[in-house]
């Protein structure tokens, strides 16, 4: 927005009667909008009463100011959609409770319970280790062996290697250095919507809350779950 020089500001005592009266905001204008008319306002007064203002140049400012306007108003429909289409996703999950499902982790929460899931190599290893870091730091090593290219199922059982509970990052050790997709699969126990907003969590048995995105396979439930 383009305002006229500084030097004739004094120049309101000399502009049209009426010239300062007020400009009553719009309802529902929003504080831009508001900023908007008084600089336009102020323009106005303050112009030079022997050099005006070309008035096509306050139209292309109020054109403008429209075009803000209809795109703050398309920022908050978007929003009001996003909002939508998370609240219907987080609708379809829940009825996925109960599910088992597979989710791809960098880090999980070990209760006791045996956890299983699939590595997924670019290439034939002939060293694959699973590597656990508690919160400690302490590292734990799972040797899994020799493993062709492409999907393998692992599983890991805590109580056995002597895991304390409590949450674990992971990662996977290659013999070629090459890094592969490691997947674990779980029950999905519940959907949590942030209150803050955001994608919504899913609870997985034994492994912890997740964001939903991190799902990879929903596997359907278990045949006694269907049965009842």
């Amino acid at each position: 927005m383009m305002l006229n020089d500084a030097r004739f500001a004094g120049a309101q005592s000399k502009s049209p009667q009426g010239a300062g009266a007020p400009v009553t905001p719009q309802p529902g204008q929003d504080e831009t909008s508001k900023m908007f008319m008084t600089l336009l306002l102020a323009q106005i007064q303050n112009q030079n009463p022997l050099e005006p203002a070309d008035p096509a140049q306050f139209v292309n400012q109020l054109v403008q100011m429209n075009q803000l306007q209809s795109t703050q108003n398309m920022l908050s429909e978007l929003g009001a959609h996003s909002l939508l289409l998370r609240e219907l996703q987080g609708l379809s999950l829940s009825g996925l409770v109960g599910s088992q499902a597979m989710v791809t982790v960098d880090a999980m929460d070990l209760s006791g319970d045996a956890v299983s899931g699939r590595l997924t190599l670019t290439g034939a290893e002939k060293d694959v280790t699973l590597v656990l870091t508690g919160e400690d730091g302490q590292r734990h090593e799972v040797a899994l062996g020799e493993r062709a290219e492409g999907e393998s199922a692992f599983s890991v059982d805590p109580k056995a290697l002597g895991l304390p509970e409590g949450r674990y990052s992971v990662e996977v050790k290659t013999a070629s250095g090459k890094k592969a997709m490691l997947e674990v699969e779980a029950k999905i126990e519940s959907v949590r919507l942030p209150i803050g907003g955001g994608e919504p969590l899913v609870r997985l048995a034994g492994i912890g809350e997740f964001p939903a995105s991190y799902v990879t396979q929903l596997l359907g439930k278990p045949a006694a779950a269907r049965a009842a």
